[in-house]
């Protein structure tokens, strides 16, 4: 694991205010010890989890926009379906990235701009039949309102019932609708990257949309995150930073069971269902839980705790919490997957409510991990 010159700093000064005490006192206390540890935990999530999601969410999403632009020139069924494996591949990165939906995606509205659902139909059917507004469609599409931008756009044009949608079926208006959304989504998902990596750090085609649309970040929260508790940060302490991971996995995993699936089984709102045509949602909620997951275990892809990750700090200090977090991920993610698909059909299915259970536990269990957190 890479750490930076100034955490090297910052822990060099903490080594030498320990070994400045007399003989009778311990080199380090309690708290230089955790500040040591959390320090690393905040830095690695930062550049194995953070980073490595938005940076590929970033090149899926220009792939995405590649492969719907290309519809254009060539409307074909095989189009379609290279379309349908890009969104599909982006949108496992954006889900992913939904433990930290903290820091550049709230700041800037981000989240709400490409993943508000469900899609607003009317909306789009009036946007459709008016030659004006699709005639400045590039120009406008980042303001129009929520519910017709980001992925369930995209969606609804490229899918019909679970498959990708005929291509005969899709005016060209559409997919000149489609192409603008999904620029739209590349300038957000860049800025993603650029706002946790540093705009210095994200390539020259990227830094180039970035420059070209106005829309550099303002802030490296990457940095921020890393520097924790030192002047600047919005992190006024370095166990802030790491409350803050555990609690950006609560709140996901708060959405998950009670809004995404909650909402449409109670029957609190049946057309609250994320992902409808792509037949994607339990995927969707899957991969949110796998967020939770990589944030923990302190790597994208990580199966199990990567060391220097919050949860190897936890371990070391209260092994049973953290075992109970552990235990509470798995299982919710496999609850998840034994809900019968597509959940659009099928989210009364007593499975689900089985699944909306296992998400209140692991809250249940990120808190008691959190008070771990600020109690040690």
């Amino acid at each position: 694991m890479k750490i930076s010159n100034k955490i090297l700093m910052f822990l060099a000064t903490l080594a030498i205010a320990g070994t400045s005490c007399s003989n009778d006192e311990p080199v380090v206390d309690g708290q230089e010890t955790k500040d040591k540890a959390l320090a690393v935990a905040n830095e690695q999530f930062v550049d194995k989890t953070v980073i490595p999601t938005y940076s590929t969410l970033a090149d899926r999403s220009i792939a995405l926009q590649n492969a719907v632009e290309a519809l254009l020139t060539a409307n074909t069924d095989a189009n379609v379906a290279l379309a349908c494996k890009y969104w599909k591949e982006a949108r496992q990165y954006w889900e992913w990235s939904e433990a930290f939906l903290f820091g550049a995606a709230s700041k800037y509205y981000i989240d709400p701009h490409i993943d508000t659902w469900p899609l607003d139909k009317k909306a789009l059917e009036d946007l459709l039949a008016s030659d004006k507004m699709m005639e400045n469609i590039d120009a406008t599409v980042a303001n129009l309102n929520n519910g017709l931008v980001g992925f369930h756009g995209i969606e609804y044009i490229i899918f019909r019932d679970g498959a990708p949608r005929a291509a005969s079926a899709i005016a060209l208006k559409e997919i000149r609708y489609a192409v603008a959304v999904a620029k739209d989504l590349t300038l957000s998902s860049v800025r993603l990257e650029a706002a946790w990596a540093g705009i210095e750090n994200v390539t020259a085609d990227k830094g180039k949309i970035l420059k070209d649309a106005e829309m550099e970040p303002e802030d490296n929260f990457g940095e921020q995150m890393r520097l924790s508790g030192q002047a600047g940060s919005v992190w006024k302490s370095i166990t802030a930073g790491s409350e803050q991971i555990i609690e950006g996995c609560k709140t996901i995993v708060d959405e998950v069971g009670n809004s995404k699936i909650g909402k449409p089984h109670t029957g609190e709102d049946v057309n609250y269902i994320e992902s409808p045509h792509s037949y994607n949602s339990i995927q969707d909620f899957y991969d949110n839980i796998e967020s939770v997951k990589f944030a923990y275990y302190g790597g994208l892809g990580a199966d199990s705790a990567q060391t220097g990750s919050i949860s190897d700090y936890l371990k070391g200090v209260d092994q049973t919490t953290n075992q109970t977090v552990i235990d509470a991920i798995n299982n919710c993610l496999a609850k998840i997957d034994a809900m019968p698909r597509p959940f659009v059909l099928n989210y009364k299915d007593s499975r689900v409510g089985d699944a909306i259970e296992a998400c209140n536990n692991l809250n249940v269990a990120l808190e008691a991990a959190r008070k771990i957190l600020l109690k040690n």
